[in-house]
């Protein structure tokens, strides 16, 4: 580790990146916005999760000669390819980028402008949310570090996003990110390191885009996808508020796609309703009430546009 740092006396940073199914060109660029910093990154470990068929993305090790490419030989999902790339990080700090995102030029040095007694902290920024019916801050308030994360993320639709991420890697290496998780890898990762008590350092400046696309096998846009949500409630129960829980759950997971299996999501409502009983039937009433609301708003549009 000690071969890598810098001898201004800053710390080396190791960039993980993962790869799956993402085009060339995507990968390409999210990789060159990592070699365009003006903190250069000591290593950039490049995990193909794709499996084998794809020696384009191993190729890619020609564009610097800090980039190292580790191959799984079988797609092993977003936390196992994060996994490896932490373990054989040489530097003192990991920063994690997705290879469908894009970090600004001034992302790391901008994260990273502190006392040297704040690296042993985890730090995260603000990002721009990039779809295709435009672009948004992510984040419309910092926040409050005097509160739990879950609050801010759960309940004031903040995000603590995996490519703004900079973790002491002595600590990525100790917690690492759960096995097996359909969703919220990102939250349960940030969650389980405050509660080993490394402090956050929050930047809202936005330092990266955040493409979100909208391929059909992201869990969130499948019919079902509230079900992954619920078997991470059930992980994180008593470390995570249940009323936060509730509170995300009868606001983001009762969609109109939702509604379409309804046996499947009857019985996730009552496991979350179960978490608390009084708090749960009243989210349980809330929902539907603005469901209601929502649907005469709609009739007399329909009205009105006739």
């Amino acid at each position: 580790m000690a071969g890598l740092e810098k001898k201004s006396g800053r710390p080396a940073v190791t960039v993980v990146m993962t790869v799956c199914r993402e085009p060339l060109n995507i990968v390409r660029a999210s990789l060159q916005s990592v070699l365009d910093q003006t903190w250069p990154a000591s290593e950039i470990l490049l995990v193909n999760d794709s499996g084998a068929g794809r020696p384009e993305i191993s190729a890619l090790a020609q564009l610097g000669g800090n980039i190292r490419v580790i191959d799984h030989l079988m797609n092993s999902g977003g936390s196992v390819a994060r996994n490896t790339g932490i373990a054989a990080a040489q530097g003192t700090l990991i920063a994690l980028i997705d290879a469908d995102d894009l970090w600004y030029p001034t992302k790391l040095e901008t994260q990273l402008d502190v006392d040297a007694d704040h690296y042993g902290s985890f730090f995260a920024s603000n990002c721009m949310l990039v779809r295709k019916s435009g672009r948004r801050f992510c984040n419309a308030t910092p926040p409050d570090l005097d509160r739990p994360l879950s609050t801010f993320l759960l309940r004031e639709g903040g995000a603590l996003q995996t490519s703004t991420l900079i973790v002491p890697a002595a600590r990525a290496k100790e917690i690492g990110f759960r096995v097996g998780l359909k969703r919220h890898q990102d939250w349960d990762f940030v969650l389980r390191l405050q509660q080993a008590g490394v402090p956050l350092v929050y930047q809202h400046q936005v330092l990266s885009d955040y493409v979100l696309s909208d391929r059909p096998d992201r869990v969130s846009l499948q019919k079902k996808g509230y079900l992954a949500t619920v078997e991470w409630f059930k992980l994180t129960k008593g470390q995570v508020s249940a009323a936060d829980q509730q509170y995300y759950f009868f606001r983001h997971c009762m969609t109109l796609r939702s509604l379409r299996t309804p046996f499947s999501l009857t019985i996730a409502t009552l496991h979350v309703i179960a978490l608390s009983p009084v708090n749960g039937l009243k989210e349980a009433v809330g929902a539907v009430w603005r469901g209601l609301v929502r649907g005469r708003r709609r009739e007399r549009a329909d009205q009105t546009a006739l």
